[in-house]
């Protein structure tokens, strides 16, 4: 993958390559000058957002986002910035992923509530969209984008300072089967737990809410798909409260409900720079 970043970068920018934060060159990095100017995002509105982000503060770490095209934080917002801006696009194109369909949606990049009415962790969504089902009821979906790094390694709540609060939560909500198993905290799905967790909080906070965990991965990544699946075996509804694409499946749905050139262009753009990945089979020298 990164060969095919540095492909993008090469072929598709036409830009040389740029150090990371240690000042190695490195074939999936950006110059400052090319990701001052959004080298790193598919569409100039994609940029903007991304900039009013990192302005905003919290949860956008500007290196990583604008300047590492192998990251999947510019990936998030490649794939779901152009919905921010758009609610009647987010609608359509929410409709076939989340639980209930979706009349009325609105998305945002890198969000998390105040963490003192919550978890009281760093844990955020790489996505949030709150929307409003077929049925008219309201819902919230917390997506968690991944491209090749995997879930968080450290374990959360296991006999630690969290614990209490994360059981709290947990006991409150009828989403697990056993909201005290140990077997929640293990670290090949720790992170979903915990962004489980987060959706239930906020629910309890927000009567008659609905919501669930989304996991968004790339084709490639069998063991991300492999621990969703596992981890799904300690839900009550597994169907209504966690939801896993991954990115070629999304493709697919999306490409026949697009309504004008530049978001076909958008989501062909996407799918070459992250899926179509026989594009760098020995088609050029790396540069």
């Amino acid at each position: 993958m990164r060969f095919h970043q540095s492909w993008w970068r090469a072929e598709r920018l036409g830009v040389v390559a740029g150090e990371d934060a240690r000042g190695n060159t490195y074939g999936n990095y950006l110059t400052e000058h090319d990701a001052d100017i959004g080298g790193n995002f598919l569409a100039p509105e994609i940029h903007d957002y991304a900039l009013h982000r990192i302005a905003a503060g919290g949860g956008v770490e500007k290196f990583r986002c604008t300047r590492n095209l192998l990251s999947s934080q510019p990936m998030a917002f490649n794939l779901f910035g152009p919905l921010h801006h758009e609610p009647d696009l987010a609608a359509l194109l929410l409709d076939p992923l989340l639980p209930g369909g979706v009349e009325q949606a609105s998305v945002d990049v890198e969000w998390a509530p105040p963490k003192q009415f919550h978890l009281g962790d760093a844990t955020s969504f790489d996505v949030v969209a709150r929307y409003v089902r077929a049925d008219g009821r309201r819902a919230i979906a917390g997506i968690e984008t991944k491209l090749t790094e995997p879930f968080s390694q450290k374990v959360y709540g296991l006999d630690d300072h969290h614990t209490e609060r994360y059981r709290e939560v947990a006991r409150l909500s009828d989403a697990w089967r056993d909201p005290d198993c140990v077997e929640l905290t293990d670290e090949r799905w720790n992170q979903v737990w915990r962004n489980q967790l987060l959706v239930e909080s906020i629910r309890q906070r927000e009567p008659d809410l609905l919501g669930c965990e989304v996991v968004v991965h790339h084709p490639l990544d069998e063991r991300c798909a492999s621990n969703v699946t596992e981890y799904s075996q300690f839900l009550n509804e597994p169907v209504e409260t966690l939801v896993r694409h991954s990115l070629d499946q999304i493709v697919t749905v999306w490409e026949p409900l697009l309504r004008t050139d530049a978001e076909r262009r958008w989501l062909n753009d996407f799918a070459d720079r992250y899926l179509n990945l026989e594009l760098s089979d020995g088609s050029w020298a790396a540069q």
